[in-house]
């Protein structure tokens, strides 16, 4: 794996560690936000001055991990005799959108943008993540669902978490797609010659075809929870 695509891996681990958004990351490393996000999406390797000042301004950082991926991430500290690791509560920091209509009762989107650069994140509990998926969190995202689209299944107003591990479109299900230069969520379904239908709960939207090799499509990752107020 190229080493731009192993530290993008290790930033990402490393915000829901520190419980810290990508901005005050680039903050951290001394850097613009811009030149964080190329290195947070794997589009360039961090240079030295970064990581320099990433372990300097958070000198907890197991500086063998951050370098070389040997765990633990986190320097090793003392605890108290009565203290369980497995018993911590803490949490995770995800990325979070908000999707709203494109115009009133429309369906909802977000740009690609929006999408690349989050600027806000929210807090989940560890114990309740891990009752859904896996301990890795790397790849979720959250997102506030302000359309009615995917409704009654998904409610306007709900919490959603989309994994970006889930893009194969074996078996149907709800997923965060791309079109263009927007963001969508789609009910996605397999066709024969690879090809997909794409459509939405409501009904009042009509359903779509794609082919998987467009260039103007991409299936982004799978919603794998939903949470709504009574």
């Amino acid at each position: 794996m190229p080493a731009r695509k192993i530290f993008s891996e290790r930033l990402k681990e490393l915000e829901q560690v520190l419980g810290l958004p990508p901005t005050e990351m680039a903050n951290i490393g001394g850097c613009s936000q811009s030149t964080y996000y190329r290195y947070r999406k794997g589009e360039s390797t961090p240079d030295l001055d970064f990581l320099n000042s990433i372990l300097k301004n958070e000198n907890t950082i197991n500086a063998e991990w951050l370098l070389k991926g040997v765990y633990p991430i986190l320097k090793k500290s003392t605890k108290r005799n009565n203290e369980k690791d497995g018993n911590r509560i803490n949490f995770v920091n995800l990325p979070y959108y908000t999707m709203n209509p494109m115009q009133e009762g429309g369906e909802g989107y977000l740009s690609v943008e929006k999408w690349q650069n989050p600027s806000r994140t929210i807090p989940f509990c560890n114990t309740f993540i891990n009752t859904i998926v896996e301990p890795n969190t790397s790849n979720l995202l959250a997102i506030n669902v302000k359309c009615d689209s995917m409704s009654p299944v998904i409610k306007s107003g709900s919490i959603i978490l989309a994994n970006r591990d889930q893009t194969d479109p074996v078996g149907d299900g709800i997923f965060i797609v791309r079109f263009d230069n927007e963001i969508r969520m789609k009910l996605v379904q397999r066709l024969p010659s690879k090809r997909l239908q794409l459509s939405t709960i409501n009904k009042k939207f009509n359903p779509i075809e794609v082919g998987l090799d467009e260039d103007n499509f991409d299936i982004i990752g799978r919603i794998i929870w939903r949470g709504s107020a009574v």
